[in-house]
């Protein structure tokens, strides 16, 4: 046994010269190790059959500016294997939108204007969501932004996993942004990695976020929290009802399954990208320590591995890390069924090595958020609950309630 130990101290002391050397073999191992768990943990959801309700769930499509992606959604919902009714509502767009819906739209569609002096209350798409949530009266109504695609059975799987479970008070598909182009495949990979982990903690019993532009819920836990309306304003407002939800003891929950993915657009620019992730920071407050690990293991272990001593000894770690950071991907894309991830695995790595500094900048960032035309400083999205704006109040959720 004590021969084993030398044999093995020896051959570290080869391939690992000094001690960042071990530092980084030991980091290395560890974040080999955290992959195969995570790999392990993620799992396509089971769908249960059941039956189909009698009305046509509703399904509300907040838009601002884009004319040139609701065809495609248009389309997409058409197709349909449930059949939906869909409520447009028009944040004051200064493009052809309303004129696009009328004109794809198959059935005469139905386009609610939403008064700018909701959001005076609320931030965007969260003034939205406030103002048609008193049309909402299906059990069961759905979510979408209007630059997805969904393939025909989205609502349906969103449908049968919201209705499998009388705990549930909403669901959401997973998504990734259309590689068309060099930057938005980038985006496409980044966005999987994140997916991917949420992915295994929701297998660990931890939500740590959720997402809008796909996302079906069911209407008495809707109301259990006073809809939109109760919640805080916030430029998340997918996070702040899952939350609210949860904290009402009802369930959320991610669906990872090829008839649930949607895909959206990717940022157009690297502003838009920044502006999105500041956003995004703020539906990510409460993260469990397994991801706080891993990012700081992440984020450091490039770095970590330059001080493997020589060139081949560096070569070697770099094609182990690559190895490590390619399988919860090839799984993840197994998982919710699409391709073109894998093949943009070079710029992800090249991501790592900057992601420390990024993650550090995120952190700290104070910057006012510009989403949509529209300027957000922080003490705007973050004050208390207070009262509604006046006119337009509630009708189908306060009659509800």
């Amino acid at each position: 046994m004590t021969g084993r130990l030398e044999d093995i101290l020896s051959f570290l002391e080869k391939i690992a010269p000094t001690n960042w050397a071990l530092m980084g073999l030991i980091a290395l191992f560890s974040y080999v190790g955290t992959q195969l768990f995570l790999t392990f943990l993620m799992r396509r959801a089971r769908l249960q059959p059941g039956t189909f309700p009698m009305e046509a769930p509703q399904i509300l499509v907040p838009f601002r500016d884009e004319a040139a992606y609701l065809p495609t959604l248009i389309r997409s919902l058409e197709r349909q294997t449930l059949r939906l009714s869909i409520i447009f509502g028009d944040d004051g767009s200064t493009d052809e939108s309303v004129e696009v819906i009328e004109s794809v739209a198959q059935e005469a569609p139905r386009i609610l204007a939403v008064p700018a002096h909701w959001h005076e209350r609320y931030p965007g798409k969260h003034a939205v969501l406030a103002y048609l949530e008193q049309f909402v009266e299906t059990e069961v109504f759905f979510v979408a932004d209007a630059d997805m695609k969904f393939p025909p059975k989205w609502a349906q799987t969103l449908y049968q996993v919201l209705h499998s479970d009388p705990k549930l008070g909403g669901v959401c598909g997973a998504s990734l942004p259309r590689a068309d182009n060099l930057w938005a495949a980038f985006q496409r990979i980044e966005h999987a990695s994140f997916l991917y982990l949420i992915a295994a903690n929701q297998r660990l019993g931890d939500i740590p976020t959720a997402i809008g532009n796909s996302m079906a819920l069911r209407r008495e836990a809707w109301q259990a929290i006073g809809g939109w309306r109760n919640l805080p304003p916030t430029l998340v407002e997918d996070y702040a009802l899952m939350r609210a939800m949860i904290e009402r003891g009802w369930q959320f929950r991610w669906v990872f399954h090829p008839d649930a993915f949607g895909e959206t657009r990717a940022e157009p620019t690297f502003k838009r990208w920044l502006q999105q992730r500041l956003r995004w920071r703020l539906a990510v407050q409460k993260l469990s320590p397994l991801a706080v690990g891993y990012w700081i293991l992440q984020s450091l272990l490039p770095w970590m591995m330059l001080t493997a001593g020589s060139w081949f000894s560096v070569a070697c770690m770099m094609a182990v890390w690559s190895a490590a950071e390619m399988i919860p991907l090839w799984r993840f894309r197994w998982v919710v069924g699409t391709q073109k991830v894998l093949r943009y695995l070079p710029m992800l790595l090249l991501y790592r090595f900057a992601q420390a500094l990024w993650l550090l900048w995120l952190r700290f960032a104070r910057q006012p958020i510009h989403w949509h035309q529209r300027q957000y400083e922080l003490t705007q999205i973050r004050k208390p609950p207070g009262t509604q704006p006046e006119g337009n109040q509630p009708g189908g959720l306060s009659a509800g309630l």
